[in-house]
């Protein structure tokens, strides 16, 4: 029988979302032979998030030490074919009805739309990409002291792994099972649908009975058009999310046009981000904001400083751990502060009346603000 054939890459990137074409671009454009596979047939779809894209203010404002970083700030210099609908502004509503109103320095986007123009961006650079490649498991040789990926589509080796494959991390999951330490906790399952109707000019966000331990969202795209959605602590909700969905749509008289869904990891950072020559990127990392659900901005910055040590140590020889150190430095505090909001959440808010009290005693300012914006809450000591 003939030994099937391993195709050998120097990166291989796991997953084309924002995380894996920016780090595919970043390494392309070094000169770096990057090789992306994406079990999806067409990238970016179908969406699994609310499809809220930060500009480069919001994100120099929430994370540490990228003011200089002119990489970044030209990739988050989006079109304006890509900008559905400015969202300057978000209104939290609590279980009342009543509304706090923040300011927010945002866009909405179509995620089919968005990814497809990152990843073009990322093959114009060099990149290949494969749809329709599903890595299935990894096996180690031993003779050669190699892994080799198995695909639906071949087989494959690299010098270099970037997990890029979202919150349920495949290629952690495929070699650790679900070791916390290499997989993202606390997966909380979302659904979204785009709507037709009367849309609200800003993001919405519901908290309390509607979405226990979670929230609901419409996020408005253009005119009389938004993504509406709920992300739902498992087991908080009886019966199905989608049962649940389509009543808030229809309390809201909006059609539903179309329905799609996924996982957010709320649980924060895994433990450890590098595992040899393999780097966990984006939601596979748990870059996730546990108090709102934000994702992408970590994504693509996670994907580039993936890609920038790898550079640095085919250069220089840089410990790859080097990766994780930048990640922990850039986006720690945030993510740590946003994680403690949620706990919190999750520790108190219990039904509406009591959900109701303790957000009106936080405050707009001190509590909820500073929740959704990922700062350390004024009643954390």
């Amino acid at each position: 029988m003939a030994v099937k054939s391993v195709e050998h890459r120097q990166v291989i990137v796991i997953g084309a979302g924002p995380a894996g074409s920016a780090c595919a671009q970043r390494l392309s454009e070094s000169g770096i032979d990057v090789l992306v596979l994406e079990r999806r047939s067409v990238v970016g779809n179908p969406a699994q998030c609310g499809e809220c894209i930060p500009n480069w203010g919001e994100v120099v404002g929430t994370f540490l030490g990228l003011d200089n970083h002119q990489w970044l700030k030209d990739y988050f210099d989006f079109p304006e074919r890509i900008r559905l609908h400015r969202l300057d502004n978000m209104r939290v509503f609590l279980p009342s009805g009543k509304a706090f109103h923040f300011k927010l320095d945002a866009f909405a986007g179509h995620r089919l739309q968005f990814d497809g123009y990152l990843a073009d961006k990322a093959v114009n650079a060099g990149a290949e990409i494969r749809t329709m490649t599903a890595l299935k498991r990894i096996q180690h040789q031993r003779k050669s002291n190699r892994d080799v990926l198995v695909t639906d589509q071949g087989r494959f080796s690299c010098d270099y792994l970037i997990d890029a494959s979202g919150s349920l991390a495949h290629v952690g999951r495929l070699r650790h099972g679900q070791d916390p330490t290499f997989r993202p906790e606390d997966q909380v399952p979302t659904i979204y649908a785009q709507v037709r109707g009367k849309v609200p000019e800003t993001f919405d966000v519901f908290l309390g009975s509607v979405a226990p331990s979670g929230y609901a969202w419409i996020i408005p795209k253009g005119p009389n058009f938004a993504n509406v959605g709920l992300g739902v602590r498992a087991g908080k909700l009886k019966g199905s999310l989608k049962e649940h969905l389509e009543k808030f749509c229809s309390d809201l008289g909006l059609e539903i046009l179309s329905i799609g869904g996924g996982w957010i990891p709320m649980g924060g950072p895994v433990k450890q981000m590098v595992d040899g020559t393999t780097m966990a990127v984006g939601d596979a990392a748990g870059l996730v904001m546990p108090s709102n659900g934000g994702g992408i901005s970590q994504a693509i910055i996670s994907g580039c400083f993936a890609a920038e040590t790898i550079v640095e140590h085919l250069e220089n020889g840089t410990s790859l751990d080097a990766y994780e150190q930048k990640v922990r430095s850039c986006m720690g505090k945030a993510l740590k502060n946003s994680l403690r909001s949620k706990n919190f959440g999750y520790a108190f808010l219990r039904g509406d009346v009591l959900t109701e009290v303790i957000l009106r005693c936080l405050g707009p300012i001190g509590g909820i603000r500073r929740a959704m914006e990922c700062e350390k809450p004024l009643w954390i000591v």
